[in-house]
């Protein structure tokens, strides 16, 4: 009774990690053809003097993979959701330079190529010397402010696109001295892969086994994947730069850990194996 007991609980542990994980535990056998793409805000240093805010609002980010589409067109993809707060959708451009970054929206977008991205600025204020102002918006207010930027979508892959948005560039006083602000949203794009996997292979062969990968020093789960049963290798795809810590786990074995496993940027881990031994362990 112990022995069909313990079995039960660790049949529905496997099962209860994949149907949880969702797309995240995808293996790199994976037939989706998804990936994931993330665009991420950054300023280059304004030279307004005094200038001590500028705040964009926006309504939402969307991309689409045919560059002559139009907003009412259904197969845009959201990355920026109107229906959050404004505060969730408000940046200071101030806030991201110099190395400081946020993410402004995520999705899991289907393989392929894409060459839209549209931003919709919803509202925009700047302070200077403490007053703030409304800045009047010349684009981007109502189809959106159109990025021509072509980028590809890998299936198991996280990319990352920058969009440096030049305050300098962007923020005008007209007439100068008048105190009225305009903003005028000029934009550099860069595209980069910015995640990793972990390979290695799990023996003994043909006991479905799984191997999980948990944030470093958590039992926050990241991401799984099935052995492949014949050859016994496995990939961990999609995951961000930084350390890991990795499980293997099958019906009647010891669990396999490895502590600490460091992921770089379009680089695999390799060799993380695990020889699993028989016993009560799981």
């Amino acid at each position: 009774m112990k022995d069909f007991i313990h079995k039960t609980w660790i049949g529905g542990l496997l099962t209860a990690l994949v149907l949880t994980l969702g797309l995240a535990a995808c293996s790199s056998t994976d037939s989706s053809g998804s990936g994931s793409l993330q665009l991420t805000l950054v300023d280059a240093p304004t030279p307004i003097e005094g200038i001590e805010a500028i705040d964009i609002t926006f309504s939402s980010i969307i991309v689409h993979k045919t560059s002559s589409a139009e907003l009412g067109d259904a197969q845009w993809i959201v990355l920026l959701d109107e229906e959050l707060s404004a505060a969730a959708r408000t940046f200071d451009l101030l806030e991201y330079v110099n190395g400081a970054s946020a993410v402004l929206g995520s999705a899991s977008l289907e393989s392929g190529h894409y060459s839209q991205i549209r931003i919709i600025i919803e509202s925009a204020t700047i302070t200077i010397d403490g007053v703030e102002s409304a800045l009047t918006i010349l684009s981007g207010t109502v189809s959106g402010l159109k990025l021509t930027h072509a980028f590809t979508i890998d299936a198991n892959v996280i990319t990352e696109i920058i969009l440096d948005f030049d305050a300098g560039e962007s923020v005008s006083e007209v007439p100068v001295g008048s105190g009225q602000y305009r903003l005028q949203p000029t934009i550099r794009t860069v595209t980069k892969v910015i995640s990793g996997t972990i390979s290695g292979t799990v023996t003994p062969t043909g006991v479905d086994a799984l191997v999980i990968a948990y944030d470093a020093g958590t039992t926050t789960v990241v991401t799984s994947t099935y052995v492949d049963n014949e050859t016994g290798d496995y990939v961990l795809p999609a995951l961000l730069e930084g350390s890991y810590d990795l499980e293997a786990v099958a019906e009647g074995y010891v669990t396999g850990t490895e502590a600490g496993v460091t992921v770089i940027a379009q680089t695999d881990s390799g060799d993380h194996d695990f020889v699993l031994a028989t016993g009560g362990g799981n």
